[in-house]
C-alpha cells in the first residue's frame, strides 16, 4: 500500500530555519490540491471491482452476424481467437497434469531407472487400472476435440472459415457416419417387383 499523508501531519522539514518557508508552499501548492482531488475522484469512483483480470463481454457469434457487418464479424473473429486461446491454455495444462501423474506415479525405485527396453515405466494401454489412466483419457478427448473445431484452418484462422468447417464436418457426419468410421455404404434401391 502507498505512503499516503494525513492532513494533520506536518509535511517533512517544515520547521527548517532555511528550507521551511518552501517546503510549506511547496506542500501547500502541490500536495494539498493533489490530495483534495484525489479523495473526491476516489469518492466518486467508489470500490475497485473484485476480479483480477480483464474480462471481455460476449459479443454475438458468426453465425448471428449480418453478412455486411464488417465490425461485428471483427469481433466475432477477435471473440473466437481468445475462445482459441483459452482452450490451448486448457490443452497445455492437462498435458502438464498427465506428465506430472506419469513423473510421481512411476516412482523412484529400480523399475523408474531400468532402461525402456524391458517395457514402459508406466503402464497406460487401453483397459489399464493405472492412476494417470483416467486423466491421460481426459487429455487425449480434449486434444482430439480441439483439433476437430481448430484443426487444418491455418495459424490464425478466421471464425467464418472454422463456421464452415463445423458446417461440412456435420453435413459430412449426416451422410457417412462419424469421421474415422469409413464411409457408408449406399443402399441398393430394389425396384418393386410387378
Amino acid at each position: 500500500m502507498a505512503w499516503t499523508a494525513s492532513e494533520d501531519e506536518p509535511p517533512f522539514m517544515h520547521d527548517h530555519p532555511v528550507l521551511g518557508p518552501f517546503v510549506r508552499l511547496g506542500y501547500g501548492v502541490i500536495v494539498k490540491p493533489t490530495m483534495w482531488l484525489r479523495k473526491k475522484v476516489e469518492a466518486i469512483r467508489g470500490e475497485p471491482p473484485a476480479y483480477y483480470h480483464r474480462r471481455y463481454e460476449r459479443v454475438p457469434t458468426i453465425d448471428e452476424c449480418p453478412t455486411r457487418d464488417v465490425v461485428c464479424r471483427f469481433e466475432a473473429t477477435q471473440q473466437f481467437l481468445r475462445d482459441k486461446e483459452v482452450e490451448s491454455q486448457i490443452i497445455m495444462l492437462l498435458r502438464s497434469r498427465v506428465e506430472d501423474c506419469i513423473f510421481y506415479e512411476k516412482g523412484t525405485g529400480s523399475r523408474a531407472w531400468q532402461p525402456h527396453r524391458f517395457g514402459a515405466t508406466v503402464d497406460l494401454k487401453e483397459g489399464s487400472d493405472h492412476k494417470c489412466k483416467p486423466i491421460l483419457d481426459t487429455f487425449e478427448k480434449a486434444l482430439e476435440n480441439f483439433f476437430v473445431k481448430y484443426g487444418e484452418c491455418g495459424k490464425m484462422p478466421v471464425a467464418e472459415t472454422v463456421y464452415m468447417k463445423q458446417k461440412h464436418r456435420m453435413m459430412w457426419e449426416r451422410r457417412h457416419g462419424p469421421i474415422g468410421t469409413g464411409m457408408k455404404e449406399d443402399k441398393p434401391t430394389t425396384e418393386a417387383s410387378e
